[in-house]
């Protein structure tokens, strides 16, 4: 597969590093002839300098060759017209534009080409989808987001969990149940996937993997879970809060996805009091008319009083959404600090990541990740989608629906002759969700999770049919 990319700043370069660890025939168009030629240095792909809106360099290029083109600038309108250019010259090629104008979100679900464009990827829409899932969830730092509501991944430290300690896991499994899976296991900061004969250690931290009421039956509860809250802080009011005050339904009516949405949602969370907080009267003054049940207040955030002035500290969660990221994580702590339950810090790029998760706060969603994610699910052959990157970035958790061109259907998983560094984690067949054994049949129209390697994605989709 050749993947061609226009744009090599942080979400395109973001995007290259990902389809390079699968082994992915990568091309990178860059205006910049400065940042082209760092780029040559940094990764392995060929780097083309010149306008991706001019056909001969799409041609110089390798456009023509390529499976998909990805327009990831910062600028929408080179995005969608490079994209046109590509549809028009190159038929075979399918197109991906990045784009950040809010109007361009509602065609997230179009299935027709548009101006030229497959897909349209909107920041802001994908970020606030993904924040209404972790606050359905219950913003909880055990409790991870993996973008399906059949299935849970928790992160429990074993220091907390005796019967893990000093035991191999084919004996916790044994003691406790066989409805669950340890997918990994964080240790001094190496990610490790382990066998039955793994050892817990107290300072280990495991993930573990099943169906929500069997976790919640087999360890309890999640004892930071927030099931339901009174009071939700938002600090900006900028178009991502717009677009999640649309997925939490304020004003809408109740529509079914992946997690429930509209009124539902506010209903089962609580019906929660929503204050939006920010220095921008003009922004707020939109926002509120849009969403009139919001209480609006126009606060400047670097006022050394305003955390207690606004009684941050009372608030069941915060979340921290204003376009700066060192804005977003200061709040966050400060929130945190002054006695908030929950926060939540927006971060766009990658700057503090070697302190963020050392920091007082509970959840860090980063745009970039969240938006090359969604670009990888749309460009991987197979029906696969990442629903989780471990840390070090070297395992995923991703979900494959099996077609019919799998060669095995209807046979036992220990008859599959599957590569040993393939790690079936669960199988969702008609609706139920189910921890595989050896027994375990994977049938047509079945979702399985596995746990591999980025380099193996490419595998995966020979063996299981693209």
């Amino acid at each position: 597969m050749k993947i061609a990319i226009l744009g090599a700043g942080l979400l395109g370069s973001l995007i290259a590093r990902e389809l390079l660890a699968e082994n992915r025939d990568v091309v990178i168009i860059e205006k910049n002839p400065n940042v082209a030629k760092s780029l040559v240095n940094d990764l392995d792909c060929i780097v083309q300098d010149g306008d991706g809106e001019r056909i001969d360099t799409l041609v110089s290029a390798g456009v023509g060759e390529a499976d998909w083109f990805i327009a990831c600038t910062g600028s929408d309108e080179t995005n969608i017209v490079s994209c046109g250019i590509v549809a028009e010259t190159f038929k075979n090629v399918q197109t991906i534009a990045r784009t950040r104008n809010p109007y361009f979100a509602s065609f997230k679900k179009s299935e027709k080409r548009i101006l030229g464009v497959d897909y349209i990827i909107n920041p802001e829409a994908e970020t606030a989808e993904a924040i209404a899932r972790i606050i359905f969830r219950g913003m909880s730092p055990e409790i991870i987001d993996v973008k399906e509501a059949g299935i849970q991944l928790r992160r429990l430290l074993c220091k907390r969990e005796p019967r893990f300690v000093g035991a191999p896991l084919s004996e916790v499994r044994s003691r406790i149940g066989p409805d669950f899976m340890v997918p990994a296991v964080l240790r001094g900061g190496a990610l490790i996937v382990p066998t039955g004969n793994f050892v817990f250690e107290e300072n280990d931290a495991a993930y573990i993997l099943g169906e929500p009421s069997m976790l919640d039956k087999l360890f309890g509860p999640s004892k930071d879970a927030l099931r339901k809250f009174n009071s939700l802080v938002i600090f900006g009011a900028e178009t991502l809060t717009s677009l999640l005050l649309q997925e939490l339904g304020i004003g809408q009516i109740m529509t079914q996805d992946r997690y429930p949405r509209g009124k539902g949602l506010l209903s089962l969370l609580g019906n929660p009091r929503i204050k939006v907080i920010d220095g921008n009267r003009d922004l707020l003054k939109a926002l509120s008319a849009t969403f009139p049940d919001i209480e609006p207040i126009n606060h400047q955030l670097d006022d050394e009083y305003f955390m207690e002035e606004e009684n941050i500290g009372s608030a069941d969660i915060v979340l921290s959404l204003t376009s700066h990221q060192s804005v977003n994580i200061l709040t966050a702590l400060l929130a945190k600090n002054a006695g908030a339950r929950r926060t939540l810090a927006l971060a766009t790029n990658y700057l503090y990541s070697p302190i963020l998760y050392s920091l007082d706060i509970d959840i860090v969603v980063n745009e970039k990740t969240v938006m090359s994610g969604t670009i990888l699910d749309q460009v991987r052959k197979a029906k696969i989608r990442r629903l989780y990157n471990f840390p070090r970035n070297e395992y995923e958790l991703i979900e494959i629906q099996i077609s019919r061109s799998f060669g095995s259907l209807g046979a036992e998983i220990r008859n599959l002759d599957l590569p040993k560094d393939f790690l079936i984690t669960f199988v969702i067949h008609e609706g139920k969700t189910y921890v595989p054994t050896g027994n375990t049949r994977i049938m047509e129209n079945d979702l399985v999770g596995l746990i591999i390697k980025k380099e193996q994605i490419g595998r995966i989709e020979t063996i299981f049919g693209a």
